[in-house]
């Protein structure tokens, strides 16, 4: 019971495991990023609705005013801000990126204040750069104004069309293009004038943020060897109560192998448990019936040899004790006696030859019925025609079998119809023939099921069996029914390329 007991604690705390890092991945990957997109949007509609009060107090519309206007909207979620011309190129930044690092602005003589409201420009002679994709703008601030001198008449503060695509620009290399939360595009009496690129400080910035992210951590450190002592709990409590189910199937299942089929299995605690205890009761009762019918074949075995056998030793004593002339009705008596022995030893070798390893299946594209041998079908009438995959002497033998019945049971006034057509991937071949079937029906398919009828009648009750492993070997099936005064059995051969035979 210990490798039970390791193997369901190995389950349980892999369970665990998954569950927590399921929880982890919800956590950092879908719900810190759904809030991080979230703050970013919010600070930036935070920032547009900050400049829309702005501007109904700008009073000039030269470059330093509207840039002081902007940077004096910026509240301290927004880290900076870039400042890029009417063609798109960078030219100046404002602040910080989103991480907290200065970023770096070209020196330009139209710019002579180094700090435009709370927020710093860091010049630098030197700028790395790098090419990235950003969104369009978002807003569009319209400004008209008189063209001689930059006096407001009026601004317009409006959603910028969004069938725009994305748009490439060159930064500076500290900046990507995750770090811009929207744009705003700036127009002067209807041409552009430049864009302003919002930067917000990441979450993870602000101190309490930081701490919650860290403490998060904390607790799924902390929770994995709980998690482990709660497996180990369970474990023990799983296996425990399993262990009295586990000892009473292995003791089944041990009696089971020394031949002793009288099992009796007491009621388990689990469904799975009793499942299985259903199925070794049902594997105990078919044993114990497969048992049965060994010994009742091997009885029906030597009574099905022992009668012509007797019948000929019968006949061999009265020619040498002189009750019987050796004429030829002795010798046509003796030699029919001989042919049945022999048929019945023939029926027998051949069965064991398809149960055995050794059968093979040679299949082969047959057409019906002018594949079938005329002496074969002989005595019967014939309704249409298919293509089958079988192997030719099987097929013919498994007929012929089927057929012998058939002619055999049927009235001499009507004779049995071979029908044959095609069914959705595979061929069939159905054979009818009046009369009607024994009550209660015997085990066709099982060798000798006829008993003491098929020796009376003259059979060996090998034939349906013959047939079943035949069409067993082909991956088909053989069927019998009772319809309307008529005996029907199907053969069915599946295609070469049904999943049956793959």
């Amino acid at each position: 019971m210990r490798h039970q007991f390791f193997r369901m604690f190995l389950s349980i705390a892999m369970i665990i495991f998954v569950l927590l890092m399921v929880q982890i991945a919800l956590v950092f990957v879908g719900n810190y990023r759904f809030l991080a997109e979230n703050w970013k949007r919010e600070v930036f509609e935070e920032f547009v609705s900050s400049v829309r009060r702005a501007i109904q107090r700008i009073g000039s519309a030269d470059d330093e005013a509207v840039i002081n206007m902007i940077a004096d909207s910026s509240t301290e979620r927004v880290s900076g801000l870039i400042l890029r011309n009417g063609n798109g190129d960078f030219v100046l930044s404002l602040g910080f990126s989103p991480d907290g690092e200065e970023v770096p602005s070209p020196r330009a003589a139209e710019f002579r204040p180094q700090v435009f409201g709370r927020l710093s420009a860091y010049y630098q002679k030197t700028i790395e750069y790098k090419d990235v994709r950003i969104a369009p703008p978002r807003y569009e601030m319209a400004i008209t104004a008189s063209d001689n001198i930059p006096v407001v008449e009026s601004i317009d503060f409006r959603p910028a069309s969004r069938t725009q695509p994305s748009v490439r620009v060159s930064l500076p290399a500290v900046l990507t293009d995750q770090d811009i939360a929207g744009t705003i595009m700036v127009t002067l009496n209807g041409r552009p004038q430049g864009y302003i690129d919002v930067l917000v400080y990441k979450l993870n910035f602000y101190a309490p943020t930081a701490f919650a992210l860290r403490e998060i951590i904390v607790v799924f450190i902390i929770s994995l060897p709980l998690s482990f002592l709660i497996a180990l709990l369970l474990a023990a409590i799983y296996s425990k109560r399993t262990e009295r189910s586990v000892r009473d199937i292995q003791k089944s299942l041990r009696m089971l192998s020394e031949g002793d089929f009288n099992i009796s299995l007491s009621k388990q605690d689990t469904v799975e448990m009793s499942e299985i205890a259903s199925s070794i009761a049902a594997l105990a009762v078919d044993l114990k019936r497969h048992q049965r019918s060994r010994k009742e074949w091997i009885r029906n075995i030597s009574h099905d040899l022992n009668t012509p056998l007797a019948s000929i030793q019968l006949l061999v004593d009265g020619a040498i004790d002189g009750v019987f002339p050796v004429d030829k009705e002795f010798l046509d008596k003796l030699k029919g006696e001989v042919e049945t022995l022999a048929m019945r030893i023939s029926s027998v070798r051949y069965y064991s030859y398809l149960l055995s390893p050794d059968a093979e299946v040679n299949r082969e594209r047959l057409m019906l019925p002018s594949a079938l041998p005329p002496d074969l079908i002989g005595g019967c009438l014939i309704d249409g025609s298919a293509e089958i995959d079988a192997d030719p002497e099987l097929l013919r033998r498994a007929l012929k079998e089927i057929l012998d019945n058939a002619k055999e049971y049927s009235s001499k006034e009507e004779k049995p119809l071979l029908k044959l057509y095609r069914g959705i991937g595979n061929g069939v071949i159905e054979v009818r023939n009046n009369g009607s079937l024994p009550k209660p029906l015997p085990q066709f398919f099982e060798p000798w099921a006829r008993g003491d009828d098929s020796r009376t009648e003259g059979g060996t009750g090998m034939g349906l069996p013959i047939v079943y492993q035949i069409m067993d070997l082909h991956g088909g099936s053989v069927t019998i029914s009772e319809k309307g005064g008529y005996v029907y059995v199907y053969l069915t051969f599946p295609d070469a390329s049904s999943s049956l035979l793959s």
